[in-house]
């Protein structure tokens, strides 16, 4: 069985502060669903430890199969609700996306990947980059189109193929990627003739590994090692933050 959780770090949490999570019922208000409540367990399940934490994950991504329209509307609705800064939740419900790797969620991959990027809000983003986190949660919207057109998914191929053109290289560049993979014999032949001269050459950089990926880093703090992972999703549960 093939592990659909995360292997890339996900976006980091904000620099300079210092993280103690607690568990809260619903961190979007006071409305709760069944279906909310299902979305929430997978994505706490995602960041898991230990010898089980692959199978109680894939045990909630198969009760979420189990109704995955009313998931997916479920999903772009919390996603469309969260503050902008909220890039752990929004990358992480993406990130359930990806593993639910359901082709009625091609409209919302492409409207996510369609969206402007907002302009840096850092004001060290050589450390911490608010457009690096944006990146991030767009390049995880490639990862998920790529496993729906390795299964056959000839729109999540023009999807691809779309936004072979977006505007952010890393982007860009791994849709490029990702089309070559996907996209058959005549993949490279399509992208020469759809994409500009000054483009070509992404075609021959190597598809990187997702260990190998650079991550934005949070600033260093005294006593903690900027390269460490983040903490998981705050989606079933509230960050308190201290200076």
């Amino acid at each position: 069985m093939r592990s659909t959780r995360p292997v890339v770090p996900p976006p980091r949490a904000s620099s300079g502060d210092i993280l103690a999570i607690g568990k809260v019922p619903n961190p979007f208000g006071p409305e709760d669903t069944p279906v909310r409540r299902e979305i929430v367990e997978a994505v706490n399940r995602m960041g898991g430890i230990g010898e089980d934490a692959e199978a109680r994950y894939q045990h909630a991504l198969k009760a979420l199969r189990g109704h995955s329209k009313d998931v997916l509307i479920e999903v772009a609705a919390l996603y469309d609700r969260l503050p902008a800064h909220r890039y752990l939740d929004r990358w992480s419900l993406v990130q359930l996306v990806t593993s639910l790797e359901d082709p009625a969620s091609l409209t919302f991959l492409d409207e996510i990947l369609s969206s402007a990027l907002p302009p840096e809000e850092s004001k060290k983003p050589a450390t911490y980059s608010t457009v690096g986190q944006e990146v991030i949660i767009r390049t995880t919207a490639i990862e998920a189109v790529d496993r729906l057109a390795a299964g056959g998914d000839t729109q999540a191929l023009e999807v691809l193929l779309k936004h072979t053109r977006h505007h952010n290289f890393s982007v860009k560049r791994a849709a490029i990627q990702s089309y070559l993979a996907q996209g058959g014999k005549h993949a490279r032949q399509a992208l020469l003739k759809a994409l500009p001269v000054k483009d070509h050459h992404i075609l021959d950089i190597r598809r990187a590994d997702v260990h190998e990926v650079p991550q934005p880093k949070v600033e260093a703090r005294s006593g903690r090692d900027p390269n460490e992972l983040p903490p998981r999703s705050t989606l079933g549960k509230r960050e308190h933050r201290s200076r």
